[in-house]
């Protein structure tokens, strides 16, 4: 092997790796985002159930659309 081969080689592998760890490595801007948690102590809703006319007029739209 030459010399610029092993150089190209230790770059190659140094690149993959930062890359890897830019992507893996939790942004630190992060921690310091004053965004709402979506796992919070308030109450959530849960969605509407729908009733039966609701659910046999989502189908029949379905098979109108076929």
């Amino acid at each position: 092997m030459k010399a610029a081969n092993v150089l190209d080689w230790i770059v190659a592998l140094l690149v993959c790796w930062a890359s890897l760890t830019a992507i893996f490595e939790p942004s630190r801007g992060a921690a310091q985002c004053d965004a709402p948690i979506a796992a919070s102590s308030a109450p959530q809703s849960r969605p509407a159930i729908p009733t039966q006319a609701e659910f046999e007029e989502m189908i029949r739209n379905m098979k109108l659309h076929d």
